[in-house]
């Protein structure tokens, strides 16, 4: 009996450990910086999206960012204060058709339960400087996503600066939007988000949880 118990204990343990280990965390030390060719902003978008793709392990799309690193020329100098040249982040990177100040990750086939990261305002701007949206599978229009589909919403009005977010969602998202309210630059890194269990990792817990059931049962 004692041994029986014994195993399904481990299973659960397992099942707890496994449920742990789902977050995936995007440094994007890995990602391809800036763009190429005449249309760079749509370039820079592929880059990110291909790297998060590959980290995810499902399909992620990026679109309104770029990968950055403080070495970077650009004659507005967007650098993040404390980290290295060789540093990689996401900073949000438009055109005149696309607004400069927000970007959208979007999840679209294993959405997310949560979601936390680092990140820093380059200028100050009128209401608040950085807003984080969550939006479920039904948010349409990824650069107007409908008002219905948001599951949860952060901002922060503190200037110039740095900071983190950490959001817990009641039920999946599937895009998350990061802006600073007007037509400024943001940036974010170490984004760290947990995945909605994929059904099969489920189902396979639960065969292990009745197999210990059945060897339990015949014991007794």
């Amino acid at each position: 009996m004692k041994k029986y118990t014994f195993v399904l204990i481990a299973i659960l343990a397992l099942a707890v450990a496994a449920q742990a280990d789902l977050s995936v965390k995007f440094d994007f030390e890995g990602a391809t910086v800036g763009g190429a060719g005449p249309d760079y902003v749509a370039s820079a978008n592929q880059r990110v999206t291909d790297y998060m793709t590959s980290v995810y392990g499902s399909s992620v799309t990026a679109t309104g960012a770029a990968a950055w690193r403080n070495s970077e020329t650009d004659p507005l100098d967007f650098d993040w204060p404390g980290k290295t040249d060789d540093d990689k982040w996401l900073r949000t990177y438009g055109s005149q058709s696309v607004t400069p100040g927000a970007f959208q990750i979007s999840f679209d086939l294993v959405p997310i339960m949560q979601a936390c990261a680092d990140f820093y305002v380059f200028t100050p701007t009128t209401g608040d400087d950085f807003t984080v949206k969550a939006y479920d599978s039904t948010y349409g229009d990824r650069y107007a996503p409908n008002a219905s589909a948001l599951v949860d919403v952060q901002s922060w009005d503190f200037g110039t600066g740095s900071g983190s977010f950490a959001m817990s969602f009641g039920s999946p998202v599937s895009l998350l939007v990061c802006s600073d309210g007007g037509w400024y630059d943001i940036a974010i890194d170490n984004l760290t988000v947990t995945p909605v269990p994929v059904p099969g990792a489920v189902m396979l817990g639960m065969l292990g949880l009745g197999v210990a059931g059945l060897k339990l049962r015949k014991f007794a």
